[in-house]
């Protein structure tokens, strides 16, 4: 089997109204994995742990072979995170900002921004806050890829943005596993998304992962009994406490 880029084993996490409870699941280097489930159901907050923004109390969660408590600065560096809320200062410009961001990765490349920018139509000159939503989410993928990471964490990518933005950041997720060392977690509920891109798909219910699998592999199972079954299907079933 591939190398694990990410492995979850038994975390948990509570907070007032939520747990998340023994979250388990491995990513494999290379290939793009969906964290799929309901508003609510602990995507973010597993992200969250993920990236050190907050601590499990209990469980063990290792990134590209390491532990992010332990080695924050280094494996940040490696990977390209996009948060559901893209926060920047809305008064500043695209230009400012990639210069604030370039600075923490030692890998950055601002020709490579350049022409995310160029490709995405996104004007430099532009002050963030004067940016759509769609145009905001092209950045954060810009700022994302831009410095190489290997390992891409992307919470509700595509949340909210028209198609053709939506089709425009899948396809460059499929660029980027490409050449078999890259891999992405992104989490949605959007299963149209999953059906196109994902090459895993973990679902997450009321704070607990039910499922996680290849894709076509839990399509095949459930395909058994039901000829159409699909992602969709799968996550209503799921949601509604079925197997």
């Amino acid at each position: 089997m591939s190398e694990n880029v990410l492995t979850l084993d038994g975390v948990c996490k509570s907070y007032s109204g939520f747990d998340l409870r023994g979250v388990s699941f491995e990513l494999p280097r290379g290939y793009i994995m969906g964290f799929v489930g309901p508003n609510g159901a602990g995507k973010t907050t597993t992200i969250r742990l993920i990236m050190d923004l907050a601590r499990p109390d209990s469980g063990r969660i290792t990134v590209l072979g390491k532990q992010m408590a332990t080695n924050q600065i280094e494996l940040k560096r490696r990977i390209g995170y996009v948060p559901e809320n893209h926060e920047f200062y809305s008064d500043m410009t695209v230009s400012w900002t990639a210069q604030f961001v370039g600075r923490q990765y030692p890998n950055w490349n601002e020709a490579r921004f350049g022409e995310l920018l160029r490709r995405y139509d996104v004007d430099p000159r532009k002050k963030v806050g004067a940016l759509s939503k769609g145009t905001r989410a092209k950045l954060a993928m810009a700022l994302a890829l831009a410095h190489h990471p290997e390992l891409l964490i992307l919470d509700e990518p595509t949340s909210g943005l028209d198609p053709v933005v939506r089709r425009e950041l899948l396809s460059d997720l499929l660029e980027f596993v490409a050449d078999g060392d890259r891999s992405v977690l992104f989490s949605t509920h959007i299963t149209s998304d999953l059906e196109r891109v994902a090459d895993y798909v973990t679902f997450i219910v009321n704070g607990q992962v039910v499922a996680s699998d290849e894709r076509e592999a839990m399509l095949e199972r459930a395909r058994a009994s039901n000829p159409t079954a699909s992602i969709e299907d799968l996550l209503w079933t799921y949601a509604k406490g079925g197997r």
